[in-house]
Parts: C-alpha cells; structure tokens; sequence
C-alpha cells in the first residue's frame, strides 16, 4: 500500500480551526472578497490604494464582467489579506466561541512522537486528545492574532501541556480536525 503524503502542518492548522473539511482554494477573488468583509467596500479600496469601482469589477457577480487585478495590486491584495483584521473579520465566531467553551478535542493521523537526545522516535500515529477551554482560547487566539505558525505553536505548548510533557513533534498530518470536547463541557472540569 502506498503511503499517503500528509499536508503542510500550517494548512492543516488553518484547516482545522477553520472548521473546513478540505483546505479552501485561496484565489484572488476569495482574497479581495474577505477583505471587502473585513473593511467594506471604501475601506478596502482605500487600503488597496484603488478606486471602488476597480475592487467591484474584480468581484462582479457576472464571470464574464469580472476583471483580474495586475500583479501589482495581486501583491497588495496578499499582504493586506494576511493581517489580523482580516483573519478576525473572517474566522468563524460561533464554531471559535463554542470551542473555546467546551475545549477541543484534537484527533491527529500523522508523524507524531518525541525527538529525545538526539534520537527521532516520531512514526504514524493517531492521537486523538482533549485540550482545556484555556488550551482552546489560547490556539485560537494565537490564530486571529499571529495567523496559522502561532497557532501551530500554541497547539504544539498545548499538546505539550495537556497530552505529553516530552517535546513532541507532529508533521506531515494526514487528518487533523479540531471538534467540541465533551471532556470540558458545562464547566466539569
């Protein structure tokens, strides 16, 4: 059987707090439409340093109307889709809230193990672990505010914490899916 090649583990963690069963295809359209969310219409011109106009042609509704924005402006739309105020404006509040409350629980199919005195244990595993509501709020916290590597670091102390106190290392995931614990729900803990 031939092994299936995990994803990139900062995909994975965008995925998984996103809530996406598979990762969403980042195009310059899904771009500017976020930050039309994040800022309005005005707003996000301005930021983009274009007119209103020229933002509402590249999002018509019609394919046929819609125009591209050149590489220039491409590269202003990238560097302005990757600020906090957008990932805060696009994340997901109630999916984010509710996990928070309850805590998550973490299911993982990966190379995954502890990397100790210069020896390398990781090997497939499938770990499925429950995370406190802090350990939540903190990976969703370092997800608005420092974007996918935060959050993989957050999500690295919290496992580190919560799940196994040896430095463990996780890559190349092959599933990672973040859901409600119900280990932590209605305040048991």
């Amino acid at each position: 059987m031939a092994r299936r090649r995990g994803m990139d583990m900062g995909e994975a963690i965008n995925k998984a707090v996103l809530g996406q069963r598979t990762p969403r295809t980042v195009t310059p359209y899904r771009q500017i439409k976020d930050l039309i969310k994040a800022y309005g219409d005005k707003g996000a011109a301005e930021r983009l340093g274009v007119a209103a106009r020229t933002l509402r042609t590249w999002v018509h509704p019609d394919r046929s109307k819609r125009r591209s924005p050149s590489k220039a402006n491409r590269g202003k739309i990238v560097a302005e889709y990757n600020t906090r105020d957008v990932r805060r404006a696009t994340a997901p509040r109630r999916r984010m809230t509710r996990l928070v409350r309850k805590g998550i629980r973490v299911n993982f199919t990966g190379q995954a193990g502890p990397v100790a005195a210069g020896k390398d244990y990781r090997r497939l595993r499938s770990i499925t672990a429950d995370l406190p509501p802090e350990a939540a709020a903190a990976i969703m916290d370092a997800f608005v505010e420092g974007g996918s590597a935060a959050a993989e670091a957050a999500f690295r102390d919290a496992m580190r914490e919560h799940y196994h106190d040896a430095d463990w290392q996780f890559s190349e995931p092959q599933e990672f899916r973040f859901s409600d614990s119900q280990m932590y729900d209605e305040g048991e803990w």
